[in-house]
């Protein structure tokens, strides 16, 4: 496990074996992590924290005027400083920033980093940090919208939750409520919870948020105002329900998703998000350096669970509801569909189960994503362990298509899509893999799990699932 290695590192170096002052005092600097407040306000701080006890380091926070700043003082068994961790989480727009003006040496968001964002890092002589060596998914989110558990409403549309907070509906009357003004509360508009909650829900569909909104910069006082709000919805993250409802969402053609950590982790609930932390060049052994290895290392899981986020490790689809998904997708399917196709895709939802891992591409492309690429390590791993303890077990690699072009070449694309990731997985793996260990489908544009209608809901089409028995 990293934690081990980290500190016998560690240790070797800056916890009182070694006495060299050169090899520690780059390590006794202070440095910055900024941005998102999703991030920043529990989960960093805490595995800032873990990372430190890996170490045998001990952490001390100190107190600030600021609620959206901590800092933590990270100290060797002597009581000798190693470092000084600057969290700031005023929301994601701050995190870049930060990096270009040498504040911060990593930053969290809570969205994907923009095409403005990206210009700026370029006109300051950086790299571009949308690749894989700087662009990290620390972890998986949910934008739940939420009312008060006194509201009787379970379910509402995009275009339903799109009109109240535009203010274009103003009584819950008009969605099937009990009539009564809508109260609208929502993040501030440095948040990446609010930029990827526009850009999915308002912008696409040419609104803004309506004027009277009540704004928060903190998501846990948004969250406890919907509760106590009879009238009131919100949105946040996964982490900051708290004592409000989540509602169900439903899609212009049909497709209704429920808010569960499955279909966040397999990105299909339509408000999902990936956790980002961007980073400049770090030099390795540094603390920043470490800090972000271990953020990503499977050690730091308990901590992102205990903050209320969500790993990417792989979870099960119930058997039943993998069948179900074939019946809702029946009336959604383009009418060119290949029958005998379509008969296998019944059978293998049948004998198989769905687990979470999902592969994504970009549009006529079989170019694995950054998350997609570290999606492969970790079915590598399952992959391995099944190969070394000899079970005659089988995953599918299921390839599927959005709906632009006819079938056939749909069916040879998500093929090729699903081998590429089989032999990015095999290569990962490290050991013989049998071949009937890993086999490849290719069900074109079958089984949508979005609407078409949209570049979010293609993009969602377009992957590659993981089946197993």
């Amino acid at each position: 496990m990293y934690g081990r290695v980290l500190k016998a590192t560690l240790l070797s170096l800056c916890l009182g074996l070694v006495t060299s002052k050169n090899l520690c005092a780059q390590d006794t600097a202070r440095f910055g992590i900024y941005g998102s407040n999703t991030i920043g306000a529990r989960l960093m701080p805490n595995l800032v924290e873990a990372y430190a006890a890996s170490a045998g380091a001990s952490t001390a926070r100190s107190a600030s005027n600021d609620p959206e700043q901590v800092e933590l003082n990270l100290t060797n068994r002597t009581g000798a400083p190693l470092a000084l961790v600057d969290i700031r989480s005023h929301g994601s727009g701050t995190g870049i920033p930060a990096l270009i003006d040498g504040k911060a040496s990593i930053a969290m968001l809570s969205r994907p980093i923009s095409e403005k964002e990206t210009l700026a890092l370029q006109q300051a002589g950086l790299p571009d940090l949308r690749s894989a060596e700087y662009a990290h998914v620390l972890a998986m989110d949910g934008i739940l919208v939420f009312v008060s558990p006194k509201n009787p409403l379970a379910t509402l549309s995009l275009d339903e939750i799109a009109g109240i907070f535009a203010g274009t509906i103003r009584d819950w009357g008009a969605v099937g409520g009990v009539p009564g003004p809508i109260n609208v509360y929502a993040r501030d508009n440095k948040s990446g919870t609010f930029d990827t909650f526009n850009s999915l829900v308002l912008r696409t569909r040419n609104l803004a948020l309506r004027k009277d909104a009540k704004q928060f910069e903190s998501s846990e006082e948004l969250s406890d105002e919907v509760a106590r709000d009879p009238n009131g919805i919100g949105f946040s993250g996964f982490a900051y329900l708290r004592s409000a409802k989540a509602l169900d969402i439903a899609t212009e053609c049909g497709i209704t998703s429920k808010p569960t950590t499955f279909n966040v982790k397999s990105e299909e609930y339509p408000l999902s998000r990936r956790l980002f932390l961007y980073t400049k060049p770090l030099a390795n052994g540094t603390v920043p350096a470490n800090v972000l290895r271990y953020a990503l290392s499977m050690d730091a899981r308990p901590s992102i669970l205990a903050a209320g986020y969500i790993d990417q490790e792989f979870e099960w689809l119930d058997k039943g509801e993998h069948m179900l998904r074939f019946a809702k997708s029946l009336a959604l399917s383009d009418p060119d569909i290949d029958a005998a196709l379509l008969k296998q895709l019944a059978g293998d939802l049948q004998a198989y189960s769905r687990m979470s891992t999902t592969f994504r591409f970009d549009s006529n492309s079989a170019t694995l994503d950054n998350k997609s690429i570290a999606d492969v390590q970790r079915l590598a791993r399952f992959v391995r362990f099944l190969v070394e303890t000899r079970q005659s077990r089988t995953i599918i690699l299921a390839g599927f298509t959005d709906s632009v072009g006819d079938f056939a070449s749909n069916a040879t694309l998500s093929l090729t899509r699903a081998e590429q990731v089989k032999a990015a997985v095999i290569k990962a793996a490290g050991v013989a893999v049998p071949a009937e260990t890993i086999i490849t489908r290719g069900y074109s544009k079958l089984l949508p799990t979005a609407c078409n209608s949209s570049d979010a809901g293609r993009h969602s089409n377009r992957r590659v699932e993981s089946w197993f028995r």
